[in-house]
């Protein structure tokens, strides 16, 4: 588990709200408002990589685990999805990891008894217990089983939501404008896929040349052959 500093922000109690969970996991997780590093320096201020930024910024990370009123235990499937995110939390995290039970819903006994489970097998991952969080939210619906929620904060990469659709989503070409949309999916896409956001903002250092291949090719220079590498072709 990596060091992570504890929570700056005062953390306050969820409110009742159309969307509850939603509310309580960005109080949890102490979601300041700091603006990331938007990646638009130097492009064209009519260019869909401005209109759709890529932001490299904290962002929360979250997981909802389905209960049962009647469930009795992880079962191996989901056990085995808890301990990947508890493993991603060990290595990503920047805060703590919390585990947020609903509280007045029809399942809050079957959802307290979980999430000791959960808890558990977080701390097998890798996550350390003193950065564990055990909250409560409240449900819209008490007669509707809810889900357990975890939720750690991390460095993502992210971009706008797409589907605003202000304008006619083709390319104007009299204009020579894009469409309202264009680009949008193709950044929110590119944002998902990164592994690494950091990867974004500056290039990873070379690795060093192997040495046995470096002596390979003195050997090959040395001798007055070609030191470049052949591949075969073949005949379809």
């Amino acid at each position: 588990m990596q060091a992570m500093n504890p929570l700056t922000c005062s953390e306050r109690q969820p409110r009742r709200s159309a969307k509850p969970i939603a509310v309580a996991m960005a109080l949890a997780l102490a979601a300041c408002n700091q603006q990331g590093q938007t990646l638009t320096d130097g492009l064209p201020p009519d260019g869909y990589r401005s209109a759709y930024p890529i932001t490299v910024t904290e962002a929360p990370q979250t997981l909802d685990i389905p209960v049962g009123t009647g469930t009795g235990g992880l079962s191996p499937d989901l056990r085995a999805v808890v301990a990947d995110f508890g493993a991603d939390a060990a290595r990503n995290a920047t805060g703590p990891v919390v585990v947020m039970t609903p509280a007045g819903s029809i399942n809050q006994a079957a959802a307290d008894y979980l999430a000791r489970q959960i808890r558990t097998v977080l701390r097998q991952s890798g996550v350390a217990a003193a950065y564990l969080r055990s909250q409560t939210y409240a449900v819209a619906d008490p007669r509707v089983p809810a889900p357990i929620r975890l939720g750690f904060a991390r460095i993502k990469a992210v971009s706008p939501p797409c589907g605003r659709w202000t304008a006619d989503a083709l390319p104007d070409n009299q204009k020579g404008d894009d469409g309202a949309e264009f680009g949008c999916s193709t950044q929110a896409n590119l944002a998902a896929m990164v592994e690494n956001p950091n990867d974004l903002l500056i290039p990873r250092s070379e690795t060093p040349v192997r040495g046995w291949q470096r002596w390979e090719m003195l050997q090959k220079a040395a001798k007055g052959s070609s030191p470049s590498a052949s591949y075969p072709t073949s005949t379809f």
